[in-house]
């Protein structure tokens, strides 16, 4: 059996995939990502530039995004 793993190559779709996860270290976090999805590493790279640069309004947004995008689906 074949298993096909999710690629994450836009930062909602990363977001989406660490949702819960958000408290672990960054290098903890990005191998668990390695593990278990295809991740666009300049994603990943600039996710944690992000988090190590205290920009947490890029963090936040995409979580907000994420929250809106699957609110809409819920009501559809």
């Amino acid at each position: 059996m074949i298993k096909l793993r999710e690629r994450l190559d836009t930062i909602e779709a990363l977001m989406a995939a660490i949702e819960g996860y958000q408290h672990l270290p960054i290098d903890v976090l990005s191998q668990f990502l390695l593990d278990h999805y295809t991740v666009d590493l300049d994603i990943l790279a600039q996710f944690a530039e992000a988090l190590e640069a205290g920009n947490v309004e890029v963090v936040n947004g995409s979580l907000k995004a994420i929250a809106n995008r699957s609110a809409a689906q819920s009501a559809a």
